[in-house]
């Protein structure tokens, strides 16, 4: 089924500096809608100046015709900073596109969010007041914490990180999922899940930290950190953001009936069939998610975090419409830890089926073996 987008009405818009101070100023330039929040500026280079691609979206509808309309609110009304919005492109295209899941509603809860977001996260007068619980979460390897409270500068951490030993291979894989959740549990406990914010520094097996995300669930503030070995840091280097290179297949076509899903992450190095064929995965349904050069070195900035967790949201959504009476999901992942994390925050319980993770052996056969299953 093809969709066409609403083209959106041509209306006369005009904003008053106060109006454009606020509505970019109180989102810090950076797109509201949460699974994106890129900022809104693509950076000079040595032939080109700096482009603004955020734009201003109307809450309700800026025309009589056009999405959400609003005949009701007064033309004047329409364009005050109250009924605006700041996004990137994709996402102003998507809400003007799927008016029904986007209603005026939903657009003005996501706007006070993120702006909550932006008060809470960012620091005022050079200085922050926003303490983390932080974890680190160790396989066999030793685990240097030293640069853990430099990377999360100007922001602190509360007390002394909580320390989760997870040996790389667990002779009893669902024992090690139920301490993690107990861990997960501990994290949450006290207050508002939202309101908790975490910071994870994992160096452990991928099916620890895919656990570890899916318990944690994507409802708190959670800041993943990875451990760069070149720098012995935590810190995330100071550079522009590398280009948005991740490709999915698998999601093309018309629902089909399978009892399982094979979802196979490509980031760090290559899956190839014949090791999947190794481990029996059902591969009826296979989605991939791949980038040109899969390297350990892939991850070099926050934003690929959330490009990529984005994606898995995404191609899990879509999974769920094309394969609706799969009962199972199969996970096999070569990526870097904190991506697994973010990874396992996207997978609903309450609405994907249960999850098989399957975890990466250096010697031995099958080199992926099934580890810990999720879900019901």
């Amino acid at each position: 089924m093809s969709v066409t987008a609403q083209p959106r009405a041509r209306t006369s818009r005009s904003y008053t500096d106060r109006t454009l101070k606020l509505l970019w100023g109180r989102a810090a330039g950076r797109c509201a809608m949460p699974e994106c929040r890129i900022e809104l500026f693509a950076e000079s280079t040595a032939y080109d100046p700096v482009v603004v691609i955020g734009e201003i979206a109307h809450v309700a509808g800026a025309a009589d015709a056009g999405p959400r309309a609003a005949p009701e609110v007064a033309t004047a009304q329409r364009n005050d900073y109250e009924n605006l919005i700041l996004l990137c492109q994709n996402c102003h295209a998507r809400i003007d596109s799927q008016t029904g899941f986007y209603s005026v509603a939903k657009l003005k809860d996501i706007k006070q969010a993120h702006e909550a977001w932006v008060r809470a996260c960012l620091p005022e007068r050079g200085r922050s007041t926003t303490g983390w619980t932080a974890l680190a979460l160790r396989g066999d390897h030793p685990l240097d914490l030293g640069t853990a409270a430099e990377a999360l500068t100007p922001d602190f951490i509360l007390g002394r990180p909580q320390l989760l030993q997870v040996p790389t291979d667990a002779a009893d894989w669902q024992a090690l999922d139920e301490n993690i959740t107990i861990a997960a549990r501990q994290l949450l406990a006290g207050e508002d899940t939202f309101d908790r914010r975490i910071a994870v520094f994992p160096l452990a097996p991928v099916s620890a930290c895919i656990s570890l995300g899916y318990h944690l669930t994507s409802r708190p503030h959670v800041r993943l950190f990875q451990y760069h070995r070149d720098d012995s840091s935590w810190t995330w280097p100071r550079r522009l953001a590398p280009a948005r290179d991740i490709v999915v297949s698998g999601l093309d076509g018309n629902p089909r009936r399978c009892r399982a899903v094979t979802f196979a992450f490509h980031y760090s190095a290559a899956i190839t069939g014949d090791v999947l064929i190794e481990a029996a995965a059902p591969l009826d349904f296979r989605v991939d998610f791949r980038v040109p050069q899969p390297s350990t070195s892939w991850l070099q900035h926050p934003d690929q975090l959330t490009w990529a967790a984005l994606e898995a949201r995404r191609a899990f959504e879509a999974a769920m419409q094309l394969a609706s009476d799969a009962a199972e999901w199969h996970l096999f992942f070569a990526g870097p830890a904190p991506l697994a994390v973010a990874i396992g925050q996207q997978l609903n319980p309450a609405m994907y089926p249960a999850a098989q993770l399957y975890e990466y052996r250096h010697k031995g056969s099958p080199k992926y073996k099934p580890s810990i299953r999720l879900g019901p």
